[in-house]
């Protein structure tokens, strides 16, 4: 642990799904220290995901007065947050929930709301208008939701906030949202970065009921002396409006300057780009940057979560005694770069925007001679095919090749995964000596608006590379034709997964 004596720098909270976090970060980007919680999900219904946004504030003031009761010599400077995106909380004029159990990111309900707006809004209208595709994640179809199943709950709120939105109010009382979020509500125009009001009207929503928006790194008001007798905190200290998590977490991961890409690979997993203006194609998603500018990306639902399949299916030892995953390394480092021929379709759960929702995960080209290490190099490999997918959107998009990529997430703690990442991308790879991309990312937000250094400067400061992995010649030429058979049968398999919904197995 860093000593504290006279150690200054910025609060950072982290509002996750699966944990809530406040972390004290210098001036230089370490992290001084870290305290943490685990909200409780729910899923009453097929399709629903819900969380308390009242939890979420709860787990936020112990955390920081953890922090606060234990470092009291750390000068805090500012505040700033990195949440969840797209969750959906109706408050009243006071900020007084008016939900206690509201739809998060992955929560689905709104799926047929969805299904009939798409009938009054074509797909490259869509495109034009957001920059994006209309899918249930979106904040707005979660919005109507509300107007259309809770009247009284829409008809008493005063605004629509996120996860970040709702904690920043409870610091400073103030009504705001970022960029970040308004760009994944379906209801923003990209080219004029406002509220459109005729995507408003498309939902049947009242825009008032949407709060301003602000850069993620502008001070948005100040700790109340409330709120600062609670925390243990200075009152009237700046709180800084913040990002969506994955925009922090890009960020802390390197992405601050036009034309920087990345790999993240976490339970979901996906390539990007960082350019001046989203990269319109219905093969891709676009969100605001938590700076100036848009991230492209494709995304896979089932990146680390098929290893984890992987894991849980053929690695247990039984009574709970599973290998871990280094282990699992050692067993697909010892099979030969293309998995003799095996192939992996990571679609667990579906596709989004390369193929059908309806995908299933499958292997292809089982022969005798495969046994485990074979599936689990598959699986790094397959998992890797489907992102070149849309990297190859991306740099057709942008015009120009990437010429490198950083790699974030739990896959990259192995280092076998990034080197077949660095082969099959045929890009040189490299990782971070900090691992916690979404709090160094959101400091670096938090510790800009207090300070004045630019965010590009933070980077180029706090930002160290650990390892780095350049392709291997004698290993691109195997990959480059198991890639071209994976493309081939990728499109071959869209027509039996549209029979796996006709025929109702789902």
């Amino acid at each position: 642990m860093v000593n504290m004596t006279e150690a200054r720098g910025v609060l950072v909270l982290d509002v996750g799904t699966e944990s809530v976090r406040a972390a004290l970060v210098g001036t230089d980007g370490t992290i001084h220290a870290m305290a943490g919680g685990n909200p409780a999900f729910s899923s009453p219904r097929p399709g629903w995901a819900e969380q308390s946004p009242a939890e979420w504030w709860d787990l936020s003031r112990r955390t920081i007065r953890q922090l606060t009761a234990g470092y009291p010599d750390f000068a805090v400077l500012g505040i700033g947050v990195s949440a969840q995106m797209h969750a959906c909380i109706p408050v009243d004029g006071a900020g007084t929930l008016l939900m206690e159990q509201v739809p998060i990111w992955c929560d689905k309900r709104s799926s047929a709301l969805c299904r009939e707006v798409e009938t009054r809004i074509s797909p490259a209208t869509q495109i034009q208008k957001t920059a994006n595709l209309l899918l249930p994640a979106w904040t707005g179809p979660k919005m109507r939701w509300v107007a259309v199943n809770q009247p009284e709950v829409y008809a008493g709120t005063r605004y629509f906030l996120t996860a970040k939105d709702y904690i920043n109010h409870c610091l400073t009382g103030e009504f705001v949202t970022d960029y970040s979020e308004a760009s994944g509500s379906f209801l923003f125009s990209w080219e004029q970065k406002l509220w459109d009001p005729d995507l408003v009207d498309l939902f049947g929503l009242d825009r008032h009921k949407l709060p301003p928006v602000v850069a993620s790194s502008e001070i948005i008001g100040n700790l109340t002396a409330e709120r600062a007798a609670e925390l243990g905190l200075r009152p009237g200290l700046p709180v800084i409006c913040g990002a969506g998590d994955m925009l922090c977490l890009l960020l802390g991961g390197g992405m601050a300057r036009h034309g920087s890409s990345c790999d993240v690979t976490g339970t979901a997993a996906d390539v990007s780009i960082f350019s001046p203006v989203p990269l319109l194609t219905e093969r891709l998603m676009n969100l605001h940057h938590a700076i100036d500018g848009w991230i492209s990306f494709g995304i896979l639902d089932s990146g680390g979560g098929s290893l984890k399949w992987l894991k849980d299916a053929l690695y247990d030892r039984g009574k709970g005694n599973k290998a871990s995953y280094r282990e699992i390394d050692g067993e697909a480092g010892s099979v030969p770069p293309g998995a003799e021929g095996l192939l992996y379709f990571p679609y667990l759960l579906g596709e989004r925007l390369l193929g059908s929702p309806h995908a299933r995960g499958s292997f292809f080209g089982l022969l005798p001679g495969h046994r485990r290490g074979h599936f689990a190099r598959a699986v790094m490999e397959g998992v890797c095919f489907d992102l070149r997918m849309s990297l190859e959107e991306i740099e057709r998009l942008y015009g120009e090749p990437v010429k490198e990529m950083s790699v974030i997430g739990g896959g990259a703690k192995s280092d076998l995964w990034c080197q077949i990442k660095a082969d099959i991308y045929g890009k040189p790879m490299y990782t971070l000596e900090e691992a916690e991309g979404g709090i160094v990312g959101a400091a670096m937000l938090t510790f800009s608006a207090v300070s004045g250094e630019s965010v590009s400067g933070l980077a180029a400061r706090w930002l160290t590379r650990n390892r780095e992995f350049t392709p291997i010649r004698e290993a691109c030429p195997v990959y480059d034709q198991n890639y071209s058979r994976f493309r081939r049968f990728h499109d071959l398999f869209q027509e039996a997964y549209r029979h796996y919904s006709d025929d109702g197995l789902k």
